[in-house]
This record gives C-alpha cells, structure tokens and sequence, in this order.
C-alpha cells in the first residue's frame, strides 16, 4: 500500500457545550438528603426527552448523522453526542 493510499481525508472540528446545572432552594429548616434526593427524581426522564429532540433535530437536517460518543463517564453524568456533517 502506497503512502498516498494511506492518507486520511482532512477534517475539521468544533464543539459546542450545554451544560445543566441542577440545583433545588430549601426551606432553612430542611434537613439535607433525608428526602433521597426526591427533587432530583424527575430530572432523568427530563434528560432523555431533550437528548431525544437533540437526536431528531441533528436527524432532520439533510447531510448530519447524530451518534453517541464515550467519554469514559457515565451517561448518567455525561453525554456526549458526535455530530458528523458530509458536505454536499
């Protein structure tokens, strides 16, 4: 195999970061995570309806493909998701 069969098509990246930041405001009297955090139990289902319009959105425009990439932390942390455009 020549070098010129080896050579890697160029390409370029950007990225693009939301970030939520959770937090709930308690009475003075509150008596910290003896609740099991119960203000927090909604948010999951909140998580996958937006990864889920995210996913239809980036689907929905002609060239871009949507898939999930790994970072090493858990999804329940972290998703990561690659969006890939082939230019037309």
């Amino acid at each position: 195999m020549s070098a010129a069969d080896k050579r890697v098509a160029p390409r370029v990246e950007a990225d693009f970061t939301l970030r939520f930041e959770l937090q709930c405001e308690f009475p003075d009297d509150y008596q910290g995570e003896a609740d099991g955090f119960k203000w927090f139990e909604e948010f999951p289902g909140m998580a996958a309806e937006i990864l889920r319009a995210a996913v239809a959105t980036v689907s929905a425009r002609p060239g871009w493909k949507v898939r999930p990439k790994n970072r090493g932390r858990s999804s329940e942390d972290e998703v990561t998701l690659l969006l890939e455009c082939a230019p037309s």
